[in-house]
């Protein structure tokens, strides 16, 4: 059994495969959401006094502090991908990393991973990316030792990427092709992700780096589609669509409990989200990462 305690902030779906693959790697966890008892399923996963599960709340200090005092790595996971008025960017993405920089320095924290997103930058005039920036920053300026993991898409079981492009694809016979379709996207299988968190927290001589991960294959939005269709043996009409239209239909989508495309997203449809040559990539951690092509096949 490895001794170290590590508190991941967040449980969703990068935090269920981190959180199965150190406890076998024989870390204790403790899991630190603000709904903890939604995520019982997770007690299940680890040995007798292994994993705890427990409350806090990264945009409030006092809820998070005590933790700090007992561990020995921190991870955050936390992000917001649609915010609305329980869910806010600036608090997620920016308030949150500031007091786990603060509370790091504070405690002495051995070592602090951050998961943020390639674009990334304070200058962006898309409000995710701008605040996934400020909150490199922010956590930076008060830890400054760091590690800074910017994925692209990240893809597996229950992801939110080629399982929602799936649904619509079932459900419609015509699909628009926002800006064409021609975005970049270089996915990135969430156990590749899971192995090089855990490879930087292995390996003192990665303290401080910032990295971006992306998987072996850069895909646009419509070869994305055209390779689901293969593989659901299905056809639909793809219709290249001016991302003014995008636009308009964000406004109403996002208004939905869970909308698949903002105003602020349809923005992102205008650049690539892929690995800048750079930044520190997932091979440099001795890990190849796995295709698509190869994965997402077993799960849709």
């Amino acid at each position: 059994m490895n001794n170290k305690v590590i508190t991941i902030f967040g449980a969703g779906f990068i935090g269920k495969s981190l959180i199965f693959k150190l406890l076998q790697n024989g870390y204790f966890i403790n899991v630190v959401c603000r709904n903890p008892y939604l995520k019982g399923n997770l007690r299940s996963m680890g040995n007798v006094g292994q994993l705890e599960v427990n409350y806090g709340d990264i945009t409030k200090s006092n809820t998070i502090e005590s933790y700090f005092e007992r561990s020995d790595y921190i991870i955050n996971l936390v992000g917001v991908l649609a915010e609305n008025s329980k869910n806010k960017y600036s608090e997620a993405h920016v308030l949150g990393p500031q007091n786990i920089g603060l509370l790091a320095k504070k405690y002495n924290i051995s070592r602090l991973v951050h998961i943020s997103s390639i674009g990334a930058d304070k200058k962006s005039n898309i409000k995710y990316q701008k605040t996934k920036g400020e909150g490199e920053i922010a956590i930076k300026e008060n830890y400054k030792y760091v590690n800074i993991i910017r994925p692209s898409i990240v893809f597996g079981p229950e992801d939110g990427f080629f399982n929602v492009q799936t649904k619509l694809l079932k459900s419609s016979p015509i699909i628009p092709l926002f800006g064409g379709g021609k975005n970049k996207f270089q996915p990135i299988y969430v156990n590749d992700l899971v192995d090089g968190i855990i490879n930087i927290l292995k390996q003192e001589k990665y303290t401080g780096k910032i990295f971006e991960f992306g998987g072996p294959d850069i895909m646009t939005m419509e070869e994305v589609y055209r390779f689901l269709m293969r593989e659901l043996k299905i056809k639909r009409l793809l219709i290249p669509t001016p991302v003014i239209v995008a636009s308009l239909m964000a406004q109403f989508i996002q208004l939905l409990p869970n909308p698949i495309i903002t105003t602020d997203l349809v923005k992102a449809l205008e650049i690539d989200n892929i690995v800048n040559k750079n930044e520190n990539d997932i091979r440099l951690l001795n890990i190849e990462p796995k295709s698509p092509y190869s994965v997402v096949p077993t799960y849709i």
